[in-house]
Protein backbone atom coordinates (compact mmCIF):
# COMPACT_ATOMS: atom_id res chain seq x y z
CA UNK A 1 0.00 0.00 0.00
CA UNK A 2 1.24 3.51 -0.79
CA UNK A 3 0.22 6.71 0.93
CA UNK A 4 0.90 10.38 0.35
CA UNK A 5 0.63 13.37 2.64
CA UNK A 6 -1.32 15.88 0.56
CA UNK A 7 -1.58 18.76 3.04
CA UNK A 8 -1.38 19.46 6.72
CA UNK A 9 -2.27 22.23 9.13
CA UNK A 10 0.27 22.26 11.91
CA UNK A 11 2.08 24.53 14.29
CA UNK A 12 5.82 25.02 14.52
CA UNK A 13 6.31 21.76 16.43
CA UNK A 14 4.53 19.98 13.59
CA UNK A 15 7.43 20.92 11.30
CA UNK A 16 9.72 18.94 13.58
CA UNK A 17 7.54 15.85 13.56
CA UNK A 18 6.46 15.84 9.90
CA UNK A 19 9.47 17.23 8.07
CA UNK A 20 12.40 16.82 10.43
CA UNK A 21 12.78 20.61 10.84
CA UNK A 22 14.74 21.57 13.94
CA UNK A 23 12.43 23.56 16.21
CA UNK A 24 15.22 24.42 18.65
CA UNK A 25 17.99 26.95 18.47
CA UNK A 26 18.56 30.10 16.47
CA UNK A 27 17.47 28.64 13.12
CA UNK A 28 14.12 27.31 14.34
CA UNK A 29 11.99 29.83 12.43
CA UNK A 30 11.32 28.39 8.95
CA UNK A 31 10.60 31.86 7.55
CA UNK A 32 13.57 33.82 8.92
CA UNK A 33 16.16 31.02 8.70
CA UNK A 34 19.65 32.56 8.81
CA UNK A 35 18.20 36.11 8.98
CA UNK A 36 16.81 35.49 12.46
CA UNK A 37 17.50 38.02 15.20
CA UNK A 38 17.09 35.39 17.91
CA UNK A 39 19.49 35.67 20.83
CA UNK A 40 20.78 33.48 23.64
CA UNK A 41 19.59 34.06 27.22
CA UNK A 42 22.63 33.35 29.37
CA UNK A 43 20.95 32.64 32.71
CA UNK A 44 18.12 30.45 31.41
CA UNK A 45 20.31 28.92 28.67
CA UNK A 46 17.62 29.21 26.00
CA UNK A 47 17.16 30.89 22.65
CA UNK A 48 14.76 33.83 22.70
CA UNK A 49 12.77 35.08 19.73
CA UNK A 50 11.55 38.15 21.61
CA UNK A 51 10.97 41.05 19.22
CA UNK A 52 12.16 39.06 16.18
CA UNK A 53 8.91 38.90 14.27
CA UNK A 54 7.70 42.51 14.20
CA UNK A 55 9.11 42.58 10.65
CA UNK A 56 6.10 40.52 9.52
CA UNK A 57 3.63 43.24 10.54
CA UNK A 58 2.32 45.78 8.04
CA UNK A 59 4.66 48.74 7.53
CA UNK A 60 2.17 51.15 9.11
CA UNK A 61 1.34 48.94 12.12
CA UNK A 62 1.69 50.82 15.44
CA UNK A 63 3.79 48.03 17.03
CA UNK A 64 6.57 48.75 14.53
CA UNK A 65 7.01 52.26 15.98
CA UNK A 66 6.51 51.26 19.63
CA UNK A 67 9.78 51.93 21.50
CA UNK A 68 8.58 51.12 25.02
CA UNK A 69 6.98 47.68 24.97
CA UNK A 70 9.57 45.77 22.98
CA UNK A 71 13.35 46.17 22.95
CA UNK A 72 13.78 49.60 24.52
CA UNK A 73 14.40 52.48 22.16
CA UNK A 74 14.25 50.41 18.97
CA UNK A 75 11.77 50.55 16.12
CA UNK A 76 11.43 47.94 13.39
CA UNK A 77 12.29 49.14 9.89
CA UNK A 78 13.10 45.84 8.17
CA UNK A 79 10.67 44.22 5.79
CA UNK A 80 9.90 40.54 6.00
CA UNK A 81 12.30 38.21 4.21
CA UNK A 82 11.30 37.01 0.77
CA UNK A 83 9.94 33.49 0.58
CA UNK A 84 12.17 31.04 -1.20
CA UNK A 85 10.94 29.45 -4.41
CA UNK A 86 10.94 25.68 -4.76
CA UNK A 87 14.13 25.79 -6.84
CA UNK A 88 15.92 27.98 -4.29
CA UNK A 89 14.91 25.66 -1.46
CA UNK A 90 16.00 22.61 -3.46
CA UNK A 91 19.41 24.17 -4.12
CA UNK A 92 19.86 24.54 -0.35
CA UNK A 93 19.00 20.96 0.54
CA UNK A 94 19.88 18.84 -2.52
CA UNK A 95 23.16 17.70 -0.93
CA UNK A 96 21.43 16.23 2.15
CA UNK A 97 21.29 12.42 2.25
CA UNK A 98 17.94 10.70 1.78
CA UNK A 99 16.55 9.62 5.13
CA UNK A 100 13.93 6.96 5.60
CA UNK A 101 11.73 7.62 8.61
CA UNK A 102 9.77 4.95 10.39
CA UNK A 103 10.34 1.21 10.40
CA UNK A 104 12.80 -0.24 7.91
CA UNK A 105 11.12 -2.28 5.13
Amino acid sequence: MRAALMWTISDLLGYGMLFGWSTHGKLACPYCMENSKAFWLEHSRKTSFFDCHRQFLLLDHPFRRNKNDFIKGRTENRTMPERLSGDEMHSRIHWLPDELFGKPP
